[in-house]
């Protein structure tokens, strides 16, 4: 099997991009320590990253898998370029409604994130 050229992957990656149709907001989950108590506090970083190009699809995902249906623990599918910063508990919200990343998975142009819907 061939490699792809550095080319070749950022034609790819950019063609991945064009697909995108949706923008989003990912607000980075950060860890903080209280200086007066110690009490670790968990929270969102104060750099978000605003108007992120990407692939949303909401509703629940599911696949098939060697003819059976096995449904995928997802309410909605995320899908940013490879190299956008995103990991397992950062919050994004997309089309209005607030979600939390659930599981990451690394694909060869675009990362695909598992989203959990916030009910509040």
């Amino acid at each position: 099997m061939r490699k792809l050229t550095t080319g070749e992957t950022a034609r790819m990656v950019a063609e991945a991009v064009t697909s995108f149709n949706d923008l989003c907001d990912i607000y980075h989950f950060a860890l903080s320590t209280d200086s007066l108590s110690g009490e670790v506090l968990e929270g969102y970083d104060s750099s978000p990253s605003l108007n992120t190009a990407c692939g949303f699809s909401a509703g629940p995902q599911q696949r098939n898998e060697r003819g059976q249906i096995v449904t995928i623990d997802a309410d909605a599918v995320l899908r940013v370029a490879q190299g956008t910063s995103i990991a397992v508990k950062d919050k994004v919200i997309a089309r209005s409604v607030t979600y939390i990343v659930d599981g990451i998975i690394p694909g060869r142009n675009v990362t695909i994130g598992n989203l959990k819907e916030i009910k509040i």
